[in-house]
């Protein structure tokens, strides 16, 4: 059975609680708090001292894009063509460059100056303006509406799905859920993620701190452009 050990939070475990439940094989989710974690890292049981990590009947893994590699691949994400293979990963590692953009702000100790940094990213050629218009222009661009033109979900829309949306689920100062009305083909990116039967399934008893993976959670934001 796998397990995976992380904060209550989505965080950087979501894509792999969601990759382990669409496997259709047994796992566990484990929640730990601060104290939880502290325990964890000095019994050594973090292979690089941080959370989240993925307990195997072969051991600890950790760092979550080789976790989101290791259940995609589980829950047949991951393309067979290794051509199409990098093509998904690529984008994985754009995206989650466009994260890193934002992570500095955490450390900004003044709520002000956090929030003014934070919308700094979003205003017209801000780092994540650019970054929200590249990932829209991919998605608008590809023919068969997934993000790396697989024939089917890849771990790259599953990442983009839950690493864009969760920036705007309030949960993070200065950044509301009306900036994506300048986004419509990301908004119509949301719409199709979120009615796949597995996202819907998954996501149809969740806590409210998943609101944004539902169907219609952005529907007041603007008009999504269909493609």
């Amino acid at each position: 059975m796998h397990e995976v050990v992380y904060f209550d939070t989505p965080g950087f475990a979501e894509v792999s609680r969601f990759c382990l439940e669409i496997s259709g094989l047994e796992w566990k989710n484990t929640v730990v708090n601060w104290d939880g974690y502290l325990e964890l890292k000095n019994k050594g049981d973090l292979p690089w001292g941080y959370l989240p990590i993925i307990r195997t009947a072969q051991g600890n893994i950790a760092e979550s894009n080789a976790l989101l590699r290791y259940t995609g691949a589980l829950a047949g994400l991951e393309p067979e063509d290794l051509y199409t293979r990098a093509k998904v990963d690529e984008l994985v590692e754009v995206i989650n460059g466009w994260r890193e953009a934002f992570t500095p702000t955490f450390s900004i100790e003044d709520l002000d100056e956090k929030i003014i940094a934070r919308q700094a990213l979003f205003v017209e050629d801000g780092k994540m303006d650019r970054a929200l218009k590249a990932i829209s222009t991919v998605f608008e661009q590809s023919t068969t509406g997934w993000l790396a033109d697989t024939e089917s979900m890849s771990i790259a829309d599953v990442k983009a799905f839950m690493d864009t949306f969760m920036l705007f689920s309030g949960e993070f100062d200065g950044i509301t859920a009306d900036m994506l009305a300048h986004y419509p083909s990301l908004l119509a990116f949301h719409e199709k993620m979120s009615n796949d039967s597995r996202v819907k399934n998954y996501y149809a008893d969740a806590d409210e701190a998943r609101w944004v993976f539902r169907p219609d959670a952005f529907s007041n934001v603007g008009t999504s452009q269909h493609i």
